[in-house]
């Protein structure tokens, strides 16, 4: 198998990449975030109690973070997309230089196209998927912070 791509093929991968290992980073470093504030709360929730005007700023801190996980999957699939456009674009561009139409340059273009498309899924699926699991955290934390509270 040719694993060679065009230009702007190993632009957008390189791009998702870097969009796969940042989440993945956020993904850690927000749940060792919340799994720290948890065992504070479950730990000593009378001997040192946290206000609750900092949690609320902990927590809006953490949100925020947690914000970029959607943008990033968005954007990961909108990469795929665009890589399918620059794959099927490169084809045809090929096809009109050349002046024929053979199945050695459509497929290129199309290998291009596809890989790009799985790439941005590949990256778009797993922040969607870490997104959700830390807003059930999130969620998890505050109720636990209320029912110390109490």
């Amino acid at each position: 198998m040719n694993w060679t791509f065009s230009f702007g093929a190993n632009f957008i991968l390189f791009v998702l990449f870097t969009f796969s290992v940042t989440s993945l980073a956020l993904f850690f470093f927000t749940w060792s975030k919340i799994k720290a504030l948890q065992k504070s709360l479950l730990d000593s929730p009378e001997k040192d109690p946290i206000s609750e005007e900092l949690f609320s700023v902990m927590i809006i801190s953490l949100e925020r973070l947690l914000d970029w996980l959607p943008s990033l999957a968005s954007i990961s699939m909108l990469l795929g997309l665009f890589g399918t456009v620059i794959g099927i674009y490169s084809s045809f561009a090929e096809m009109q230089l050349s002046g024929k139409a053979t199945i050695d340059v459509l497929a290129g273009g199309i290998k291009d196209a596809l890989v790009t498309t799985i790439a941005g899924l590949a990256c778009a699926i797993p922040c969607m998927l870490y997104s959700q699991i830390l807003e059930s955290m999130l969620s998890k934390l505050q109720e636990i912070f209320y029912r110390t509270k109490l």
